[in-house]
């Protein structure tokens, strides 16, 4: 099922770590391609958050014939990766004004692979998820940054990591019983203490049909 060299061999050529490829390499590609062929050769945005040295970028390009790729990065010289159908943005995602400009782009796609900052990731998620279109594909990335040795450089003495949070969207959706109205209090007791941004959590699990977690990335997919 997972063994689909096509996004990935790209993925490798381009030289981006989300491939199988290079002792860094997170091995995201062969993963997310189950998720993303459908829309190969599709008109839509993808949007990335997170430019670096623009590896990724042209790998979309490839991958995806007709979309339009976007990225977004703090840096000035990641705009030079522009070029094509790819976009470059520069922008500061810590600033809520920015991000919420952003939905503008209505991405079918949305793949968070910035500062793997705690409240970056889930100021992202909270803004950016709720307003994709139906049947939209989010990804976050290097969500290892959650657990240690990484949480206290990533923290910034927020105590909800991103995984931790992601987790309780996943319980919250598997306590819904579609055969009677949806009741967000029928769940398990919580495996972890309830997260801070508890009314957030509560309002994306209901707007998401399906949660898959892998080494270092979950993959969040909107109801259609």
């Amino acid at each position: 099922m997972l063994n689909s060299p096509l996004l990935d061999g790209i993925g490798r050529s381009k030289g981006t770590d989300k491939s199988a490829g290079g002792p860094k390499a997170h091995d995201y590609l062969r993963k997310y391609e189950f998720f993303l062929k459908a829309l190969k050769d599709e008109e839509f945005t993808l949007l990335e958050l997170g430019i670096f040295r623009g590896a990724s970028l042209k790998t979309w390009e490839e991958y995806f014939t007709k979309a339009t790729i976007v990225g977004v990065d703090v840096e000035p010289e990641t705009q030079l990766h522009a070029g094509g159908r790819i976009r470059a943005i520069l922008g500061d995602l810590s600033q809520t004004p920015f991000v919420e400009q952003l939905n503008g782009l209505n991405a079918r796609v949305i793949i968070d692979d910035a500062s793997h900052w705690w409240r970056d990731q889930l100021r992202a998620l909270f803004i950016l998820y709720p307003a994709m279109p139906k049947g939209g594909i989010y990804i976050v990335e290097d969500i290892h940054t959650s657990f240690q040795p990484l949480a206290p450089l990533f923290s910034a003495g927020l105590d909800s990591p991103p995984a931790r949070v992601l987790l309780k969207i996943a319980e919250y959706m598997t306590g819904n019983n579609k055969t009677t109205p949806f009741d967000p209090e029928r769940r398990m007791l919580p495996l972890f203490p309830e997260p801070v941004f508890h009314n957030e959590v509560r309002a994306i699990a209901d707007m998401t049909d399906l949660t898959v977690f892998m080494e270092g990335s979950c993959i969040l997919v909107k109801k259609a």
